[in-house]
């Protein structure tokens, strides 16, 4: 989702946005506090004038004031400075050509190119009264710079009334640079209490030196902390939804939780309403719940989707997550979907896992709930609740054995069709001999054990499984000392792994899944690994690891394929496998994985290949491909997916997108994505285009904008 920002607009109009801006440029003020003194004249002081003294309650630090000319009143106690003026005090400095010092009251009156730099702030302006004992002052013609968010404060009249309390005249303020900023918040009047709100009347916003906006009233948060409050606006068209309008406000619940509040207008389809809710909690429980719903017109029924997302521990060593999601109609993906694989959903998946682990004892309960989008949800086979008990390889003593366990059971139901419960027991025994050292040799032998509580025929059946592996690693270390890689690891890895499933008649099971059928085997799968690892020394001493090549052959021999011809093919041998990685430098990457015949055509059963390449400069290309054959699956496949970012147009900032289906010689989807980035504001435009199965285009634009340091809101139409 967007719109999830730290800091958002207050009561009032859209532009409250400046409150923010206002917040960070006052909340750390350059007009100086307590005082302590003494003073070290340059020239032109009578040599018996006295060094000024500290006055109660003031700063122990002292004061130095240096300038060209330099007297002293003593009926006063006063020190008037004249040419190339700087005071001085516990790291505040204030430069003018001409300063008058009270030091009994640790007054100072300054004009003439007058600065005053505190703490990261920067105040000039024409005249200045300042007071270093309460802090308070104010400066005539005068600008505020706060370097930290680049705020700039400007006005007639600026002035300090508390420590956190100020009142500025004919004022305006932007996080712009310039002369003529490329925007600015002007008022008539703003009083500002910092951690609270700051009040303007008749504020404009201005683009260049242009006013474009007005309100006659205007609260805003001027705190440092996150705000409640509206979030910019975005606005768009589809030729689908209409006219677009986006509209959020944004909800601090306290330092854990937020909230944001979405309010979508789209002409042709309804209204949309959404409560998207943030947390992060003791204990690394994050999560996120939203919950939107459309009220359609024009023929478009009522939508809604839910969303649940939870990682988190709980008391005992428990751990939960939930993944839950929830829409009444395909249609709502249909329309907000941000990809095709969004759009295309047939179907939605909710699940909550509660699990917990003992040393290698692992214990996993679940509910999962599937929604069918395209059929009728009765039929739809449902695991409410399933609990699950893994023991992973358990070492029997100091005996070469070790246990292992896979066990589920389960309760399927739904409204239409066969249901029940079936309990699953996978225990093995396997042992494992190292030979030589080099060579490591597992036989193993488990048992598929199946208990139902079901109306079927037949409610338990045991199937054994055997098997036997063989593996071994080669390595040879190559010292390189170049491209910042001081060793390279290169390792062979051969595998062997013969699996025996006797042939079991099981028919009269009940049908849940795969699990209620073990099918015979008696096979060989091999596999090879070749394996390149790279070893560099990082600045602090310490080593890191990158694996920069990994390629893996792997096929299976179909042993009673060979000696039956079962299939009437005479076909032992499966497809090879290739799996390939290679990461050549950090920001290179190439992932393939494809399935190649070794009957008939030669060519691939399957293909998937990925490859992006990025720079530290804002450039990124990445290029997926997919490819089924149609022979290979009921559902042939063979389309391209390029994704390109640039910014050699800079300061527009370019992203591209396109899915184009290579058998139907057509495009898919189409996005490109433009921002105009400037050091305080940017503009984004987005052109999105989906071409629809009936030939039919969804083409929609968005329009956004966002000022520095502010959060926007995209829009929940720019997808979930």
């Amino acid at each position: 989702m967007t719109g999830r920002v730290m800091r958002s607009l207050s009561l009032g109009a859209i532009l409250s946005i400046a409150g923010c801006l206002l917040l960070g440029l006052l909340s750390e003020p350059a007009l100086g506090a307590e005082t302590a003194v003494s003073a070290s004249p340059s020239s032109g002081v009578a040599e018996d004038a006295p060094v000024p003294r500290a006055s109660k309650g003031g700063r122990d630090a002292p004061i130095s004031l240096t300038s060209d000319t330099l007297s002293y009143n003593p009926e006063e106690d006063s020190y008037e400075a004249h040419g190339n003026v700087v005071l001085s005090q516990d790291g505040v400095q204030l430069q003018a050509q001409e300063v008058l010092w009270q030091a009994l009251t640790q007054d100072a009156a300054a004009q003439g190119d007058v600065r005053l730099d505190d703490a990261g702030t920067e105040v000039t302006g024409e005249r200045l009264q300042y007071n270093l004992a309460t802090g308070q002052g104010q400066v005539h013609d005068g600008r505020v710079f706060i370097r930290q968010g680049n705020f700039h404060l400007a006005g007639d009249q600026i002035e300090k009334h508390g420590q956190a309390e100020y009142f500025a005249r004919k004022g305006s303020f932007t996080t712009c640079d310039g002369d003529i900023p490329d925007w600015k918040f002007s008022a008539s009047e703003v009083d500002v209490t910092l951690g609270g709100y700051a009040r303007a009347r008749n504020v404009w916003f201005h683009v260049r030196d242009v006013p474009v906006l007005y309100t006659p009233y205007l609260m805003f948060p001027v705190k440092t902390e996150r705000e409640s409050g509206l979030l910019a606006p975005s606005f768009g068209y589809s030729n689908n939804k209409g006219l677009m309008a986006s509209l959020a406000w944004y909800q601090v619940i306290d330092r854990s939780m937020d909230a944001t509040l979405y309010l979508d207008e789209y002409s042709d389809i309804g209204l949309g309403k959404g409560l998207e809710y943030r947390y992060a909690l003791a204990d690394q429980n994050n999560g996120k719940a939203l919950y939107y719903h459309v009220t359609g017109v024009n023929g478009t029924p009522n939508l809604y989707y839910l969303e649940w997302t939870h990682r988190g521990n709980l008391p005992g060593g428990w751990r939960m997550n939930s993944d839950v999601e929830y829409v009444d109609d395909q249609l709502f993906f249909d329309e907000f979907g941000k990809n095709a694989e969004e759009y295309n959903r047939d179907k939605t998946v909710s699940t909550l896992m509660l699990q917990r682990n003992w040393q290698k004892l692992n214990l996993v309960g679940h509910v999962r709930y599937i929604k069918d989008l395209e059929n009728d949800n009765d039929t739809t086979l449902q695991r409410l609740p399933e609990l699950g008990l893994g023991l992973a390889r358990y070492r029997l003593g100091e005996t070469p054995f070790y246990l292992g366990l896979e066990s589920y059971a389960t309760r399927f139901t739904r409204d239409q069709g066969e249901d029940g419960e079936r309990l699953y027991l996978k225990p093995s025994l396997a042992a494992v001999f190292t030979p030589g050292s080099w060579l490591e040799v597992v036989p193993q032998v488990a048992l598929h054990e199946r208990l139902y509580n079901t109306d079927a025929e037949d409610n338990e059946q045991s199937v054994p499984e055997l098997s036997l592996g063989l593996a071994t690693r080669l390595i040879k270390d190559i010292d390189v000392e170049r491209w910042g890689i001081d060793r390279i690891q290169h390792s062979v890895e051969p595998q062997v792994t013969y699996t025996y499933v006797p042939d079991e008649f099981q028919d009269d099971l009940p049908l849940f899944d795969l699990y209620d059928r073990q099918l015979r085997q008696n096979n060989v799968n091999y596999a090879v690994v070749n394996r390149l690892t790279a070893r560099s020394t990082l600045a602090d001493g310490a080593r890191a690891y990158r694996e920069i090549f990994n390629v893996r052959l792997s096929q299976t021999y179909d042993i009673d394929e060979a000696r039956n011809n079962r299939s009437g093919d005479n076909q032992p041998f499966s497809d090879v496998r290739v799996q390939l990685g290679m990461r050549p430098t950090a920001k290179i990457s190439l992932d393939a994985d494809g399935r190649i015949p070794v009957y008939g055509n030669l060519r691939f059963n399957s293909l998937t290949v990925g490859s992006s390449v990025r720079d530290d400069v804002g450039n990124a290309l990445r290029i997926d491909y997919a490819y089924i054959d149609q022979n290979f699956s009921e559902t042939a496949t063979d389309y391209i997916n390029l994704q390109l970012e640039t910014s050699v147009l800079k300061p527009v900032y370019a992203k591209f997108e396109e899915r184009y289906d290579v058998r139907e010689s057509r495009e898919l989807e189409k996005v490109v994505g433009l921002e105009y980035r400037s050091k305080c504001w940017s503009l984004f435009l987005t052109y999105r285009n989906r071409y629809r199965d009936n030939g039919s285009d969804d083409q929609e634009v968005l329009l956004t904008f966002a000022l520095a340091g502010l959060g926007f809101n995209q829009g929940f139409s720019s997808g979930l």
